[in-house]
């Protein structure tokens, strides 16, 4: 299979001196190719079906899906989202989620279990909710992304973005123990204000996704009443020891640096919280992100929406606590000044585009049921576009380029730093997720400029227990798998070294906490 040939030629490539485990979900969300899906459903009224049980409780029909050689029967299908589901209802091609346990117990595709495709509504280019996703594992927790074409019995009904889902085996791969609540923010939008003492308080604003026949939402409440009534002097110990704020920091920076308002920011949609006992606090991961690059105005100013004077604070006690608190605050702006100087730099965004765009191009071509123009996909990867009704989505680069200058301002005045403080060219960066990690986790590093790329881990005696060559990397956004099941428990180190073309060397250095 093609998959495994590629993962094959870039293990070589990067000249592993350590064996390690293949991680089968990284071929499915391999972003070198476009993944080709057929569907074949077991009877010919399938969109009567589908449309049918979207609006009688979301359930799934039966279908076998073919992919990458293998036959897959009795999966669950069935459509999904809110307006990206109601903005196609004139076209077949709205967005699914494939269920490959629902009626075949244990039943997998590459170790995944769910799979969702969007159908890219409100936006052009294809490729907003992929470079969105990529930017923030930089830096947290955060799901997968590739490109997809589905077909139905052999004909084309176009391209999707296929997006992780946050589930129990995504909460695996990132955290010491998946056993815990998980809470998804509901439709309508999630604010975090403390509304009682009882779970059933909190049920119109949140969905418990894991553990839901003992349905405990007791520490839940314990951390919003935190959030909400510890005393300003005491709040970042108090509310420190129940909310990972460093997941929390990031989601609202994320959200302030790519205009994405669709969010908790914004319309309060579209995140979840997983309660990491094994780690102590509450975490954030950001979902739904397809309308990045401020696709979702919503009377939000996306271009220079000032980071910290946000009108709805009062109703967002997480972003208004968070700005309020000196040093939270500085993480905040710190957070933004990262951002804009490395993943979300627009040079990186430019550099991402010219990656993607000749991959997808042929596909989007092809969609004769895709929701905008082949010539708006033209357009607005640079330029705004009309679409619907008067309703402007701003060009990729054009948001890139507009909004970082605007934010490199706000930041000079708020955090009191110089301009030669507020990066203006892209910067060498790394982290690893999941860290702590128990098995398998993921080097992700931002490269400025092309060149060759040296990773030496390092125990807590200093000596060498992975490395990782390679001899020539395109600049970008780049990520290594690396099995740590034979490293021995405790902190490890990492050190980064970047030498481009001229010869001129770039490092950077952190730690890997392994758990066993």
């Amino acid at each position: 299979m093609k998959s495994f040939t590629i993962l094959l030629v870039i293990l070589i490539g990067m000249n592993v001196s350590v064996a390690q485990e293949v991680d089968s979900t990284a071929l499915l969300f391999d972003d070198s190719i476009v993944h080709e899906f057929n569907i074949v459903f077991y009877y010919p009224d399938w969109e009567d079906s589908l449309t049918y049980w979207y609006e009688h409780g979301e359930e799934y029909i039966p279908a076998r899906i073919e992919y990458a050689g293998l036959v897959f029967d009795s999966v669950g299908v069935r459509y999904k989202g809110n307006s990206s589901y109601t903005m196609a209802r004139r076209t077949p091609k709205k967005p699914l989620k494939f269920k490959f346990d629902e009626y075949r117990s244990k039943q997998e595709c590459f170790d995944v279990e769910k799979l969702n495709f969007s159908n890219a509504t409100k936006d052009p280019t294809f490729l907003r909710e992929k470079l969105c996703y990529d930017i923030l594992r930089t830096r947290t927790h955060a799901p997968r992304a590739a490109w997809a074409a589905i077909h139905v019995d052999g004909a084309l009904l176009g391209l999707y973005t296929m997006v992780e889902q946050v589930d129990k085996k995504f909460l695996k791969r990132h955290f010491a123990d998946n056993d815990f609540n998980l809470y998804k923010s509901a439709d309508d939008g999630a604010t975090l204000e403390y509304l009682g003492s009882s779970g059933d308080d909190y049920k119109r604003e949140f969905e418990l996704k894991t553990n839901e026949d003992e349905d405990d939402w007791s520490r839940f409440v314990q951390m919003v009443q935190v959030l909400n009534q510890a005393p300003d002097a005491t709040f970042r110990t108090l509310a420190g020891a129940w909310i990972d704020f460093k997941s929390a920091v990031m989601m609202l920076a994320f959200n302030m640096v790519m205009g994405n308002f669709d969010s908790y920011t914004g319309s309060g949609r579209n995140f979840y919280i997983y309660d990491d006992q094994e780690g102590g606090q509450f975490t954030f991961i950001p979902w739904d992100i397809n309308e990045g690059f401020g696709a979702y105005s919503n009377n939000w100013n996306v271009f220079t929406q000032d980071v910290l004077n946000v009108s709805n604070l009062q109703r967002r006690p997480l972003n208004r606590r968070i700005v309020s608190d000196e040093l939270l605050r500085a993480d905040y702006l710190r957070a933004i000044a990262e951002l804009v100087g490395s993943a979300a730099h627009e040079d990186s965004i430019a550099a991402h585009i010219a990656r993607f765009t000749p991959l997808i191009d042929p596909w989007v071509r092809a969609d004769q049921y895709k929701l905008y123009t082949y010539q708006n996909f033209l357009d607005n990867i640079h330029s705004d576009v009309v679409i619907g009704i008067n309703m402007s989505v701003p060009g990729l680069t054009r948001f890139s380029q507009t909004r970082n200058a605007a934010l490199r301002t706000q930041l000079q005045n708020y955090a009191a730093l110089s301009a030669d403080d507020i990066p203006k060219a892209a910067a060498l960066t790394a982290d690893v997720y999941p860290n702590p990690v128990t098995s398998t986790s993921t080097l992700v590093y931002f490269l400025p400029a092309a060149g060759s790329v040296r990773c030496v881990v390092y125990d807590a005696l200093g000596r060498a227990v992975r490395r990782i060559d390679a001899a020539s990397q395109e600049p970008g956004m780049h990520q290594y798998s690396m099995d740590m099941t034979d490293l021995s428990p405790g902190v490890h180190f990492y050190h980064l070294f970047h030498t481009d073309g001229s010869g001129n060397v770039a490092q950077t250095t952190g730690r890997i906490t392994v758990l066993h």
